[in-house]
């Protein structure tokens, strides 16, 4: 997965329980966007080492129900974070009313960046 400023970074979520493991990839609970601005993605930036992790508490972020029986869960209070750990590998994870948790599978990824790399290449081919 590649990260860019001021792009959207979607992760599937999916009800935390003991059947977690024989979910469908393919069929999520929920979705979480989270817009990457500037600092959210300097965040991102880290590798922690190896055996720790790195929690980003996400403020905005917007939660889309799949699962008719999590569409008032949207409306609840609910916390959201972000989680690093070495790789870097991505993951979320959702906490809402009622001890209900979402986690999402983690993702390799790689924060990308533009140097104007292209611009310099386009000037010296012309």
């Amino acid at each position: 997965m590649e990260l860019e400023q001021n792009s959207d970074l979607t992760l599937p979520l999916f009800y935390f329980d003991e059947h977690l493991n024989s979910r469908d990839i393919e069929s999520p609970d929920l979705l979480l966007h989270v817009t990457l601005d500037e600092n959210l993605l300097t965040q991102l930036c880290q590798n922690p080492a190896v055996d720790s992790s790195v929690a980003i508490a996400l403020t905005d972020y917007r939660l889309e129900a799949l699962a008719e029986q999590y569409q008032s869960l949207i409306k609840g209070e609910h916390h959201a974070q972000l989680t690093l750990v070495r790789g870097p590998l991505l993951s979320a994870m959702l906490s809402a009313e009622g001890d209900s948790s979402f986690v999402s599978p983690q993702v390799d990824m790689m924060p990308t960046f533009d140097l104007g790399d292209d611009l310099e290449d386009s000037e010296e081919e012309g």
